[in-house]
């Protein structure tokens, strides 16, 4: 008889604000814990449900926080506007800056230090410009376009967001604020209130 998953905390689970496509990384997120939770059946022993005879096994928190240290870089991926190439080159370009101890760069810097084609490093440079992550001090006659870096720690601020949040969650869980129970199927229910039942019996 097949083992289903139950995460009695699904309902409670919240992704970081900034994450796009929030519906389709949230399943994502939800098959990565069942996956988790799955993988340690040995150590958690099977529950019945005692009104099917259903075996299942049940996400626990620490499943949560396994799935959280995980895909935590993930999670930052899909929380960046930039494309992974795009954001490499940033990173690599701050790096270079505070190397070198220079504000300002031009696309001919870019060239000659990391060894880029100079189509790419437009591309990435229009990219970049667009989207605010650098800004354009100059144009000179000699050296054309001159750019200047519009924050260091964006990346890092979002970074923190993003950790923010699923640790928030985890403490809210820890704190015991009433679970909700679900299946592998998605379905979602309230846990029954036992209190409840037994006194209308």
């Amino acid at each position: 008889m097949p083992v289903s998953v139950r995460n009695p905390y699904a309902e409670l689970l919240q992704l970081p604000p900034c994450v796009f496509k929030p519906r389709r990384t949230n399943a994502h997120y939800l098959a990565y814990i069942e996956a988790i939770t799955f993988y340690h059946q040995l150590q958690r022993g099977l529950k019945t449900d005692e009104r099917t005879g259903t075996l299942y096994i049940e996400t626990t928190i620490e499943d949560i926080k396994e799935a959280n240290k995980l895909l935590s870089e993930i999670l930052l991926r899909k929380s960046d506007e930039l494309t992974g190439g795009c954001r490499g080159y940033l990173e690599q370009l701050k790096a270079l800056l505070q190397r070198l101890e220079q504000t300002t760069f031009t696309n001919k810097d870019v060239r000659t230090h990391l060894r880029l084609p100079g189509t790419t490093v437009r591309r990435y440079n229009h990219e970049l410009l667009q989207n605010g992550y650098i800004k354009l001090q100059e144009k000179d006659k000699h050296q054309g376009y001159i750019y200047e870096i519009a924050s260091y720690e964006e990346y890092q601020q979002l970074q923190k967001s993003v950790t923010n949040v699923l640790n928030e969650v985890l403490i809210r869980l820890q704190t015991g604020e009433p679970p909700m129970s679900q299946t592998t199927t998605g379905s979602t229910k309230p846990k029954p209130d036992k209190k409840k039942d037994s006194a209308s019996q």
